[in-house]
C-alpha cells in the first residue's frame, strides 16, 4: 500500500479543480543509455508540485517513482513545505523544507533546504531548480540536489532542453546523473503541456 502513496497523491492532485496558474505535462522519453522508456506525469501550481515516473523496457512499465510537495507561502519569496519521495525499490521518505523562489525575467529559480528527512539515512539536502524560456521556442530547466550526511556530499540532478514544435508540444533532450548510476544517462522524447 505504501508504494501506492505517490500515485494516489498525484492522481488526487490531478483531480482537483484547476486554477489559472495550474499546469500539467506528460513527457515520454526513450533512455538511450539503458534502452528503456520513461513516462513522466507532472502537475504543479503555486503551492503544490508532484511528478510520477513510470519505467519500462518494452510496452509495460515495471517500476514507478514519484515525488509530491506542498508549501505554504511565508511572503517575500519564502515558503515552508514538506516533500514526499517514494517508489519501487526505494525507501519512502519525507523532508520538511524552507524554500525561496524568484522570477528574474524569463528565468525562474527555486532553492530549498531540508535540515532532516524521515529515514535518517540521506541527511540534509540543498536543492536548486532553475528554468528559462529562451528565444525561438527553446527552453532549459535543471535541478541539482546536494545531500550531506556524516561529512559526505552526494550530488544528483537532471538537465532538460526543449524546443516547442507546436502550441504545447515540445521535443525534449534530457541528461541525468544519480548516485547509483555509473555514468550519466541521456534521453530523447516529447512533452505535452495541458
Amino acid at each position: 500500500m505504501k508504494k501506492l502513496i505517490p500515485i494516489i497523491a498525484l492522481i488526487a492532485s490531478l483531480g482537483t479543480q484547476a486554477k489559472a496558474q495550474d499546469w500539467h505535462s506528460l513527457t515520454a522519453t526513450h533512455d538511450l543509455s539503458e534502452k528503456k522508456q520513461v513516462l513522466r506525469l507532472q502537475r504543479g501550481d503555486q503551492d503544490t508540485y508532484g511528478f510520477l515516473d513510470l519505467f519500462g523496457k518494452k510496452a509495460d512499465f515495471e517500476s514507478v517513482y514519484g515525488e509530491f510537495r506542498a508549501r505554504k507561502d511565508l511572503g517575500k519569496g519564502f515558503s515552508a513545505g514538506v516533500e514526499y519521495n517514494g517508489g519501487t525499490g526505494v525507501k519512502d521518505l519525507v523532508r520538511p523544507h524552507i524554500a525561496y523562489s524568484k522570477e528574474l525575467g524569463p528565468v525562474f529559480i527555486d532553492v530549498k533546504f531540508s535540515p532532516i528527512e524521515s529515514t535518517l539515512e540521506k541527511g540534509q539536502q540543498l536543492g536548486i531548480y532553475g528554468s528559462a524560456k529562451l528565444p525561438l521556442g527553446f527552453g532549459l530547466e535543471s535541478w541539482v540536489d546536494i545531500d550531506y550526511k556524516d561529512g559526505k556530499i552526494t550530488l544528483l540532478g537532471e538537465i532538460e532542453a526543449s524546443k516547442e514544435l507546436t502550441k504545447d508540444l515540445y521535443l525534449v533532450a534530457r541528461a541525468e546523473k544519480y548516485p547509483w548510476q555509473e555514468s550519466a544517462q541521456y534521453s530523447l522524447g516529447a512533452k505535452l503541456k495541458f
